[in-house]
């Protein structure tokens, strides 16, 4: 019986190793998971990057960020800056990828490990 679940288990790792390989080499899935999980939701993203904001020294004002140290509004550099620890942010906290089973992993989207997915499906999904 313990041969069979192990027996089971590789080919559920062989097949996932290869489902995983997939999602790799699909450039559009990968271009598209990056656009949603960088945006969406929209909620998380603006607390996201208040948190980046303030981690930066720099404050949201209304009519863009002001940097707290030059009292000066936000370069466009100091805001390329923002965005892009915003948008790795989002890549590694989103709890929407969990929600599709996904998790962002050497630069690509991929299915969460098997064991992962093993635990949910047995714990109900």
């Amino acid at each position: 019986m313990d041969s069979d679940v192990r027996e089971f288990d590789r080919q559920g790792e062989d097949f996932h190793n290869q489902i995983t390989e997939l999602y790799k080499k699909d450039r559009i899935l990968q271009q598209d998971s990056r656009l949603e999980f960088t945006q969406e939701p929209e909620d998380f993203r603006e607390i996201m990057m208040g948190i980046e904001a303030t981690a930066q020294g720099l404050r949201k004002v209304d009519n863009g960020y002001l940097n707290t140290a030059t009292k000066m509004m936000a370069s466009e550099e100091e805001m390329e800056k923002l965005v892009k620890a915003t948008d790795d942010a989002m890549l590694r906290l989103n709890p929407k990828m969990a929600e599709h089973n996904l998790q962002y992993k050497d630069g690509f989207f991929i299915p969460l490990n098997f064991k992962e997915l093993k635990e949910k499906i047995e714990g109900g999904l």
